[in-house]
């Protein structure tokens, strides 16, 4: 997953004119094991195909197992990361919503399309095969994948006509939720977006929390408890998380040494840098290097071995 400069996530569309993206995850090979939190404008599906994976949004935690969706709405704060046992592994289908409108200001778009990507309070909704309708909604969507993946002609009719499918299923089961609101602010989602931002802007400087408070408009005890309220971790725990996310690209990516790339990341200090990292993943900035290289020459299908899969 990338992150543009606005922290959306960059959704990559295989087929030019088709704004549908796919693609299976397994999320131990994320660093850390974990998704950061971010948005993007798509809309997304997904299935966990095997293991367990916890879902967070600004005001809901979910817990997904096997056989178990989830729609995230557009522009969502979110957040995905291993459970422990079984090493997840999750399918995924991002889309542009006119992909399902076909115009704008038509029935499709006003009736069934604009409801569910303005209710706010819609962040995220479970589907179980338990029940009927959202056992349809998983089906439609393994099946979609499956025609996504093979790319047989005329593919795109089916993954639309099956997304369409899922969409008016996804209406009749979240009508409960959209009946029952129209009380939810998005101030909150707001300024942690902005506070987020201003951290992806000057992650590498000292950052006290006054600045990050301002660059919101807020006070410093506001900004603590928007931390608190919408993602669960303090204003600090989530700069530590962005400055490691960062470290951890580019031991990725470069050849930059341990110490040139831990005063690039707001560390000052290999030891402390050392400790942070290996406490966030489980192996030390070396070693991190070291079995990515070996994991990215490895023959894929191996023994399942992957890179510091320790849950966060």
């Amino acid at each position: 997953m990338r992150l543009n400069e606005n922290l959306e996530e960059d959704v990559e569309r295989p087929v030019e004119g088709f704004p549908h993206m796919f693609c299976c995850e397994e999320m131990e090979r994320r660093p850390g094991g974990f998704a950061p939190w971010h948005w993007h404008e798509d809309v997304e599906f997904l299935w966990v195909m095997q293991g367990g994976v916890r879902l967070d949004t600004g005001s809901h935690s979910f817990t997904l197992r096997t056989g178990e969706g989830a729609f995230i709405n557009s522009n969502m704060l979110h957040y995905k990361e291993c459970l422990p046992g079984a090493a997840p592994i999750v399918l995924n289908q991002l889309f542009d919503v006119q992909l399902l409108a076909g115009g704008y200001h038509n029935v499709f778009e006003k009736k069934y399309i604009t409801p569910i990507i303005e209710c706010r309070e819609l962040e995220a909704f479970i589907f179980h095969p338990s029940v009927a309708n959202q056992r349809q909604i998983i089906e439609l969507f393994r099946h979609s994948y499956d025609a996504a993946e093979r790319r047989e002609y005329g593919y795109e009719f089916t993954v639309r006509n099956d997304l369409s499918s899922m969409w008016c299923l996804l209406c009749q089961e979240a009508a409960h939720v959209m009946q029952a609101k129209k009380t939810v602010s998005s101030q909150g989602e707001e300024r942690i977006k902005k506070m987020m931002l201003y951290i992806r802007d000057h992650y590498s400087e000292k950052i006290s929390l006054e600045e990050i408070a301002v660059s919101a408009n807020i006070s410093g005890r506001e900004c603590l408890r928007c931390f608190r309220d919408m993602l669960n971790v303090s204003p600090f725990g989530y700069l530590m998380d962005y400055r490691i996310r960062r470290a951890a690209s580019l031991l990725r990516e470069t050849d930059r040494t341990v110490t040139d790339i831990a005063f690039a990341c707001g560390f000052f200090g290999t030891s402390y840098f050392g400790k942070a990292f290996k406490k966030s993943m489980n192996c030390t900035p070396g070693q991190y290097r070291k079995l990515y290289r070996e994991e990215e020459k490895a023959p894929q299908g191996g023994d399942g071995n992957h890179i510091c899969s320790g849950i966060r």
